[in-house]
């Protein structure tokens, strides 16, 4: 079993950030202890949503306590998502530091959100440029595929054009999610430095008027390390990661709820099935 710190956004219900992939990283078998990068109900991009972020000085101080506890050097991962202010990432700079320390073989993952091709840039200013540095320290990151063409520095025209790219972000792991497939699907690229692997799983939509679950990216991320952690290769952790998503999703889709159902669905996250092929590019 492995330890994870995991510093991201989180919700009083719904599915988003350590309030989704803390679920599916306990559901694998591995600890999860939660850091928030912000509280709120619900989703913070919801019409009527309330709450408020966490000052840096505060994620630091919460930090250092469990460092004083000893649970650093039992720490094997960390992952940070959704920073709610520019200042937040010297914090999650200062929380690895801590855990590499303590533990040098620990993992990094980034998952460097930003926004989405259907919404832009989402996240409040300063974020974007304080991004570069975190994934530099990261060994993992997990942007999408808007997200991705920012922090590359150019949009890639296909897959290969994408994978070549990945050599600029900085970790030796690199997986874009939502990459365009062929009609009717959605793809996920990832490059170890060495080979390129893409999946391809089924795109749904919800119907006119509905809305596209959230959360998916933070399930992903974290079906993903999990099983990196076990022991499994990029390929088939890959694998898993897309199949559990694309069910998730369709599931969501299919009942009209607008969220991830994640308690109800969770068998989906330990075992999703059929799988999708993994091509090398």
């Amino acid at each position: 079993m492995a330890t994870i710190l995991s510093i991201s956004s989180q919700v009083v219900y719904g599915a988003g950030g350590n309030s989704a992939g803390n679920l599916a990283t306990e559901l694998l078998g591995q600890e999860a202890r939660q850091e928030p990068t912000q509280f709120r109900s619900p989703h913070p991009r919801e019409c009527g949503a309330v709450g408020g972020a966490f000052g840096a000085s505060e994620i630091v101080r919460l930090v250092s306590a469990l460092d004083r506890q000893g649970f650093l050097a039992r720490c094997d991962a960390v992952v940070s998502g959704y920073l709610a202010g520019a200042d937040q990432a010297g914090a999650v700079a200062e929380a690895l530091a801590r855990v590499k320390a303590a533990n040098p073989d620990a993992l990094y993952l980034c998952d460097p959100i930003l926004g989405d091709e259907d919404t832009g840039l989402y996240v409040a200013p300063g974020i974007e440029a304080e991004m570069k540095p975190l994934l530099a320290l990261a060994d993992i990151a997990t942007p999408n595929w808007f997200e991705f063409g920012r922090l590359a520095g150019a949009q890639p025209g296909d897959a290969r054009e994408a994978l070549a790219l990945t050599r600029s972000l900085g970790p030796r792991l690199a997986i874009i999610t939502s990459a365009p497939a062929r009609e009717g699907h959605i793809a996920c690229l990832a490059a170890d430095g060495v080979q390129g692997y893409r999946a391809e799983t089924p795109l749904y939509k919800p119907a006119a008027g509905g809305m596209q679950p959230k959360g998916t990216g933070d399930v992903f991320a974290a079906i993903l390390l999990s099983h990196l952690l076990s022991g499994t290769g990029l390929p088939g952790a890959l694998a898993r990661a897309a199949a559990s998503a694309a069910s998730l999703v369709r599931l969501s889709v299919k009942t009209g709820r607008g969220e991830l159902a994640l308690a109800r669905d969770q068998d989906i996250i330990r075992d999703p099935g059929a799988r999708p092929a993994i091509e090398t590019v």
